[in-house]
């Protein structure tokens, strides 16, 4: 009999998606099926199907659970320092995020009470922040700096990221997001000369991040220093990344196609162009309805002419102090059917194999035999129900590259007496 390390039995139903990317006639396709075993070893699954005989470490019954790939979450600021609660009241009162930063709020208050904070003191408030994350079914997540703005709190702040990373291996991808806003008594040109003759070769010397990220948009970055910027990062080896179209049509998804970024994020207000030039890249479409969500904007990125035009759409929830201060991609799902007119299939699909591509993760996102067994274990009675039942935790159980780290549970075993 063969041997496994762990045996999740008759789960209620396994779906996953069909294919390692998801895009034009396949977008929406994935499989689901019921009472359906899963075999897991050394920390990757080794074969799925019904009634596996297995010599198993420990098996579980997994009849009342539906089976989903781990959630991957490809952009968050989930490393920063204080709150932004008064902001959020402003934009209650009318004040829009543009009115709110130039006024002194948005990314710089981020930047000021960042620099105030030590390595360990920003450390241990992420540490709670991750933990949630997980619990919310996120098993891969993306963290970018950016609230440093300046050469040592820009590397204090990818250290942090480094130091999570050893707390929850295979877990976290990291990002220097150094042009995410020009900081106070620089101009564009004078910082980003700091930022690509200075911060990006130590950056890569250190070896503390895969990907350059900038936000490119009216009054932080222009198109000419995305350029610049990308060219500088490629030559030193990163894979970029880019803030694109997320207020203006800039033509920052033009750039991403054209300079081979894995990504290109936001994309509320993407030209038509755009949409063409990512349809005919490999550059992933991330969408972050939650930012429009938590904003209160009226425009959302169009998924429907994205998917329809063939590119390739991923979920994310743009975690962060200011534009969107939730974690939970669960409601991000919710929001992307509810907001962006997405069916399940391309749900699923944005959040697991798309999210693993614009993370350069080609080893999870699907439940197969060879992916690393990053799952999470769903208490309700169908896939359907995730949908349906938003604001809700549904995890029951995560388990990350083979072994379960989290167990959520709801049920109340006793009533008080009153």
């Amino acid at each position: 009999m063969k041997k496994c390390d762990l045996l999740l039995k008759n789960c209620r139903e396994v779906v996953t998606p069909l294919y390692d990317t998801a895009r034009g006639a396949e977008a929406g396709l994935f499989n689901c099926t019921s009472n359906t075993d899963i075999s897991i070893t050394d920390g990757f699954i080794d074969e799925i199907g019904e009634n596996l005989s297995r010599e198993a470490a420990e098996e579980m019954d997994a009849s009342s659970y539906v089976a989903l790939p781990g959630l991957i979450d490809s952009h968050t600021h989930l490393v920063y320092g204080g709150s932004r609660e008064e902001e959020f009241i402003l934009r209650l009162k009318g004040a829009s995020y543009e009115e709110i930063a130039a006024a002194g709020g948005g990314i710089k208050n981020s930047v000021h009470h960042t620099r105030s904070l030590t390595e360990d003191e920003l450390f241990e408030l992420a540490l709670p922040r991750m933990e949630e994350l997980l619990a919310y079914g996120t098993t891969t997540v993306e963290i970018k700096s950016g609230y440093g703005l300046d050469t040592e709190n820009e590397l204090k702040m990818l250290r942090v990221i480094r130091r999570l990373r050893k707390a929850f291996p295979d877990t976290i991808v990291a990002t220097f997001m150094g042009p995410h806003e020009i900081p106070p008594g620089e101009t564009e040109k004078s910082y980003m000369d700091k930022v690509c003759q200075e911060m990006l070769p130590r950056v890569r010397a250190e070896e503390l991040a895969e990907f350059a990220d900038i936000f490119v948009e009216k009054g932080v970055f222009s198109p000419e220093s995305g350029k610049r910027y990308f060219k500088e990062a490629q030559k030193l080896g990163f894979r970029l990344k880019i803030h694109a179209d997320e207020l203006h049509p800039l033509g920052g998804a033009e750039l991403a196609a054209r300079f081979k970024a894995v990504s290109a994020d936001h994309l509320m207000q993407i030209s038509h162009q755009g949409i063409q030039a990512l349809a005919e890249s490999d550059t992933v479409a991330t969408l972050l309805p939650g930012t429009s969500f938590f904003l209160m904007m009226k425009d959302y990125a169009p998924a429907r002419s994205l998917i329809s035009a063939g590119a390739m759409v991923a979920l994310a929830s743009d975690y962060n102090p200011g534009s969107n201060h939730g974690f939970n991609m669960q409601f991000v799902m919710n929001l992307a059917a509810m907001k962006l007119k997405m069916t399940p299939g391309e749900i699923i699909n944005a959040v697991t194999v798309n999210a693993a591509h614009a993370l350069s993760l080609s080893d999870r996102g699907r439940i197969a035999p060879g992916k690393r067994a990053d799952l999470i274990l769903l208490d309700i009675p169908n896939y359907k129900y995730l949908f349906y039942n938003y604001g809700i935790n549904n995890v029951a159980k995560v388990i990350k590259s083979g072994m379960v780290i989290i167990e959520n549970t709801r049920r109340i075993s006793h009533m008080p007496q009153l």
